[in-house]
């Protein structure tokens, strides 16, 4: 009895630890992309104060027919979204396809 709930401590623990784990992974992304954000707003800023003074530039054959980018990136992360789904499924029927798959942890 006194086993069963040790390992159901440790279990927790590590549930917990690895739940810390992934938001300190998930904010120090956020602070990265924030970062980024800035400095390309900085960026497209002064681009768009020195634009004015540029020479226009020649139009090239075809750039109209290009997708627009946020067409490609819906794209994009649809197409991942698929297949994250198709690969949870995947390990989803390998683990039942594992011996003791169905077995209750001890």
């Amino acid at each position: 009895m006194v086993a069963e709930k040790e390992k159901n401590t440790a279990k927790s623990d590590a549930g917990s630890q690895e739940s810390r784990i992934q938001d300190q992974v998930l904010d120090a992304i956020r602070k990265s992309q924030e970062a980024t954000l800035k400095v390309v707003s900085a960026w497209s800023e002064s681009v768009a104060k020195i634009a004015p003074k540029l020479p226009e530039m020649p139009k090239l054959p075809l750039v109209d027919k290009l997708p627009k980018p946020e067409d490609i990136s819906d794209k994009f992360f649809k197409f991942a979204q698929e297949l994250m789904a198709t690969e949870h499924e995947f390990v989803q029927r390998l683990l039942d396809a594992l011996p003791g798959h169905d077995k209750p942890n001890e």
